[in-house]
């Protein structure tokens, strides 16, 4: 059973704050070094020194970017920079956004998800996580006793049930509207009449929670559950510790996109073109396109029908080429080989696996140390971004994949398994400080009852 509660949302106070988009910032995960300096020149409120404070070289226990973290998430407080809402709410969100010659809008909602150990309940990963930064994660958490930035799940609502609850123009009631620096645009409402608030609750309870991203922030937030625990075995069910910020999405929102996660290989040792398509045959057809514009278009046109038709193709380009190629798979040999390494059926129809396995590992012999050092491979989410690297020598190989379906999260995650590392790619990010979750050591989380 899944348990979503309303909160009482700490936020950017309007007044002394003014544009919205000026203090929010993407997730700490994303944000590059120059980024980071220019939200830091932003707005002297900016997220950005909560989040992914600086670093200095005199850093010391008693006084780093955590600390720093802490006393200006105290400060902003006392000072009326941020607020804290009077009551329990759950917060609907819409969000307006770029993609390809239009826009796309996403709508979901902020609320509280109770924590629980994966395996033993409804919550469900896709995602391998990594100790270190779970480790600098925690330390924020431990200094600032609040989720700064929530996790993103989806759910499913076909029928549009929990959104029609949230969506109705006459209960909601808008807090702000904001433009970023990528060019989206942020609504954020708030929901608190009681049979509504106590309904979205209802209706979540039977839901299957499945994290789209977050799953350092997730697993971040159970080891703070943990530390709490130790410190306060008595705890109550009620303390604000058992829950985790959360953005909820459905799986059948026209605004979720996944984009694909297109891997190119600067500097690999690459014979020919001949011997690796030759060495493929048994797995692939090769379809070959010119390297013109009237080529490209094709090629283009070629991967996008068999993505219509669900049918795994991978586009392949290799630098000083005068052909780009579509490698048809063929699916019985394709999984035999993955089925041989131990990859389960659901795993198997994966363009990110397919690639990584059987492309990269089986047929140009590239280990597992060779591909996880950053130096031998690097990811784009953008194909002309992709083709143009190749084309230009920064790469000598690129393989372009297909996104990952969100039925194939969903499936994956069901299954108890983990999908391999930079598989999905949901896009725009959840911005950091439309809402935030404090956990101050009077609160307790309101569970709506009948």
């Amino acid at each position: 059973m899944a348990v979503v509660a309303p909160f009482r949302a700490l936020r950017y106070n309007p007044s002394p704050v003014g544009d919205l988009g000026r203090v929010i910032t993407p997730p700490y995960d994303i944000i590059s070094p120059a980024e980071q300096e220019a939200f830091y020149a932003l707005h002297p409120y900016n997220m950005i020194r909560l989040e992914l404070g600086k670093s200095a070289a005199d850093d010391t226990e008693e006084n780093n970017a955590h600390t720093r973290a802490a006393r200006y998430l105290a400060q902003w407080r006392r000072d009326g920079v941020l607020i804290r809402e009077a009551q329990p709410a759950f917060f609907p969100y819409e969000l307006d956004y770029p993609m390809g010659d239009g826009r796309k809008t996403r709508r979901g909602f902020f609320g509280l998800l109770r924590l629980e150990e994966f395996g033993t309940g409804c919550v469900r990963p896709h995602e391998r996580t990594f100790q270190k930064v779970k480790d600098e994660r925690l330390a924020l958490m431990v200094r600032c006793r609040a989720h700064l930035s929530p996790i993103f799940v989806l759910f499913s609502d076909p029928e549009g049930r929990v959104s029609d609850v949230l969506f109705d123009r006459s209960a909601r009631e808008e807090l702000a509207r904001c433009a970023d620096t990528r060019g989206c645009a942020h609504r954020l409402y708030r929901l608190t009449d009681p049979g509504r608030v106590r309904r979205v609750h209802e209706l979540m309870a039977d839901k299957d929670i499945f994290i789209a991203d977050g799953h350092h922030r997730y697993e971040t937030a159970l080891a703070y559950r943990r530390l709490r625990m130790q410190e306060h075995p008595d705890a109550p069910a009620d303390a604000p510790f058992h829950y985790v910020l959360t953005y909820f999405c459905p799986m059948e929102d026209d605004g979720l996109v996944v984009l694909p996660t297109h891997r190119l290989l600067p500097r690999v040792v690459f014979p020919s073109a001949k011997e690796f398509l030759e060495k493929g045959r048994p797995f692939f057809q090769a379809l070959s396109f010119p390297m013109t514009d009237a080529g490209r278009s094709a090629w283009n046109a070629s991967l996008e029908t068999f993505r219509a038709r669900r049918e795994t193709a991978i586009g392949f380009v290799h630098k000083g080429g005068d052909a780009c190629w579509v490698l048809k798979m063929e699916p019985s040999a394709t999984r035999a080989f993955l089925a041989e390494k131990g990859f389960p059926e659901v795993l198997q129809d994966l363009d990110v696996v397919v690639v990584d396995h059987l492309l990269l590992r089986g047929l140009l012999r590239l280990d597992d140390a060779y591909l996880s050092d950053a130096e031998n491979i690097r990811f784009c989410h953008d194909r002309d971004e992709a083709l143009h690297a190749v084309l230009h020598g920064d790469a000598a190989l690129g393989f372009f994949v297909n996104p990952t379906r969100v039925d194939q999260v969903r499936d994956v995650a069901r299954a108890g398994l983990i999908m391999p590392h930079k598989a999905t790619y949901f896009y725009p990010k959840v911005f950091s400080g439309l809402v935030m979750h404090p956990m101050d050591p009077e609160d307790v989380v309101t569970v709506p009852t009948a």
